[in-house]
């Protein structure tokens, strides 16, 4: 366990026997103790000690601070050291002869923290010392866990804004540039893609690109619960409801409340608590289950399906008004199969992360082994390529992945009918669409490749491209 460092008390006063006598006092108690006889002899002190605090822990934890200092007033220091950024959370107790209640308001008003009226009890001393450090380190406490929710706030923006979305392709710079159009409305989003294309991430990159991103996002999962329970989750239920319901449970809407909720799998959620969701999605307005108080939130709606709600609606299954209330701003996310440019983007930075949890020196991947990934159809789209990455990198014994590390399935000759694309395949298209782009302008074919032009005549040599 770590040893806890003495509290240490700055002293500010001209009389020094006063100064001998509340040091040896305070020292018998345990505390450092540090001295000062002028109000420039303490801002030097303090001065001195602000520098060490940004190396070490070495800043002063309570000022004792006379308010006449011979030709100087304590008050003044009393203020600057209250108008300093850093210096501002260090607690003053102020020291005066005069007892007058005016003079006490006047030490408050400029910032001190209490007042000790000469001569004092050396009991009721130690009281506010101790009463002033323990509130000190209450507002310390206070301020590590405001500084760490804004670090993780700002960690999480990072994560989750839409620049770290791995796609290049056309598709997906379109999706980036609508999260980005959409993020700061208040505009319910539906976003659809199968299974492992990322749906939970792109709603986190339109919460964490939003004016609501220092509020909570909450996640429901429509699928993981029957319809009762579902309905807890999301509305909460009060005490004695039903069977289990031995408390008052807050529902996940509740606690969003000034962010946004993230309904997962909403094609999931049955006819009943649909109708409870429309509400919702209508006026904000809920009640719990088992419960008669009406209660109002202030909440963004995004949700996801992997299902096709239009089918849905068709088989009576899913309510057309609720659809309508949910798809104010629809997003598709292709499946990988469909965005094959940006595969190599994909495994790239998965290799990069798994190879530094891992601690692997690996480099690449063979060319066999892209040209599998290219051919591969990725039914369970960059989940599953994600999966494969981390497989192949646990089992590679080299510096470069082959064939031998990746599952076994991967390996086995596509069915027939079943188009085998090849790294040859994706880069002849890739040229090709590029210089479409440009209108055949070499230059900029080039540099949007990122290749320079005497490798780009060669490969429009090899597959034989021209402008006619």
């Amino acid at each position: 366990m770590e040893e806890r460092r003495p509290k240490k008390i700055l002293i500010v006063d001209d009389e020094r026997d006063t100064v001998e006598m509340i040091t040896t006092l305070l020292q018998l108690e345990g505390y450092q103790v540090f001295s000062a006889f002028s109000a420039t002899e303490a801002m030097r002190f303090l001065e001195t000690e602000r520098q060490k605090s940004q190396e070490t822990d070495m800043a002063v934890d309570l000022i004792l601070l006379d308010v006449m200092l011979g030709d100087e007033d304590g008050r003044n220091i009393c203020q600057k050291i209250k108008e300093d950024d850093v210096l501002k959370f260090i607690p003053v107790i102020i020291l005066t002869v005069r007892s007058s209640l005016q003079d006490k308001i006047d030490g408050l008003n400029i910032g001190a923290d209490d007042y000790l009226t000469k001569p004092f009890i050396n009991e009721e001393l130690l009281a506010k010392v101790k009463v002033m450090l323990r509130i000190k380190d209450l507002h310390d406490e206070l301020r590590r866990e405001r500084n760490k929710n804004i670090l993780l706030t700002q960690a999480l923006e990072k994560r989750y804004s839409f620049g770290n979305i791995i796609g290049r392709s056309e598709r997906m710079q379109e999706i980036y540039e609508l999260i980005s159009d959409i993020s700061n409305t208040d505009s319910t989003v539906l976003i659809q893609g199968e299974s492992g294309t990322g749906k939970e991430l792109i709603a986190r990159a339109i919460h964490f690109n939003s004016e609501r991103k220092h509020k909570p996002f909450i996640v429901a999962n429509c699928s993981a619960y029957s319809q009762n329970l579902l309905e807890s989750e999301l509305f909460g239920h009060e005490k004695g409801s039903f069977t289990g319901a031995i408390r008052r449970k807050t529902g996940r809407f509740e606690l969003a409340h000034g962010g946004t909720v993230f309904l997962d799998e909403i094609g999931e959620v049955s006819p009943p608590t649909q109708i409870l969701l429309l509400r919702v999605l209508q006026d904000h307005r809920f009640e719990r289950v088992g419960g008669e108080d009406t209660i109002e939130v202030d909440v963004r709606v995004v949700a996801a399906t992997n299902k096709n709600l239009m089918e849905e609606m068709k088989k009576g299954t899913f309510r057309e008004d609720l659809y309508y209330r949910l798809n104010v701003i629809p997003i598709f996310i292709p499946p990988l199969r469909e965005r094959r440019d940006d595969i190599s983007f994909l495994v790239s930075h998965f290799l990069d992360k798994f190879k530094r949890e891992k601690g692997k020196k690996i480099v690449d991947f063979s060319p066999e082994v892209m040209e599998i990934f290219l051919a591969h159809s990725w039914p369970g789209n960059v989940r599953e390529l994600e999966n494969v990455i981390e497989h192949a990198v646990i089992i590679a014994k080299r510096d470069e992945i082959s064939t031998k590390d990746l599952p076994q399935y991967l390996l086995q000759k596509p069915l027939q009918g079943e188009e085998l694309v090849t790294l040859q395949d994706v880069e002849r298209n890739l040229i090709l669409k590029t210089l479409k782009e440009t209108n055949w302008n070499k230059h900029k074919t080039a540099k949007k490749l990122k290749i320079n032009r005497s490798t780009l005549y060669g490969k429009m040599r090899r597959y034989g491209f021209s402008k006619e």
